[in-house]
C-alpha cells in the first residue's frame, strides 16, 4: 500500500496573491491601526507613531530570522526580557 505525502509542508499556502494569510493579517491589521491613528491624531504626532508600527507590520509579515518567523522571535525576546536573571561568578 502506498500513500502520496505532501513534498513542502514547511511553506505556507498562498492564499491572497503572493501573500500567505498571515502575512495578509499582519499588514490588513496595521493598515487598520494607522488608519485609526490618522484619523485621531495630527500629523505630526501621527508620522512619529506610523512609522514604528508600519516597519513591525512589515517586519511581522515579512522578515525572517533564521528561517523562523519574525514573531517567533519577538515572543522569544519579551519572554527573555520579562523574566528575572541572577549571574553569579565563583572564583575556584
Amino acid at each position: 500500500m502506498q500513500f502520496n505525502v505532501p513534498q513542502f509542508i514547511d511553506i505556507e499556502d498562498k492564499i491572497i496573491g503572493p501573500l500567505a494569510l498571515k502575512q495578509f493579517l499582519y499588514l490588513v491589521g496595521g493598515a487598520g491601526v494607522l488608519f485609526l491613528l490618522w484619523s485621531l491624531l495630527t500629523l505630526g504626532f501621527f508620522i512619529v507613531i506610523a512609522i514604528p508600527i508600519g516597519i513591525l507590520c512589515i517586519l511581522l509579515a515579512f522578515y525572517k530570522v533564521n528561517g523562523r518567523p519574525f514573531i517567533n522571535f519577538l515572543g522569544s525576546g519579551i519572554v527573555y526580557l520579562s523574566k528575572p536573571r541572577l549571574y553569579l561568578w565563583k572564583k575556584k
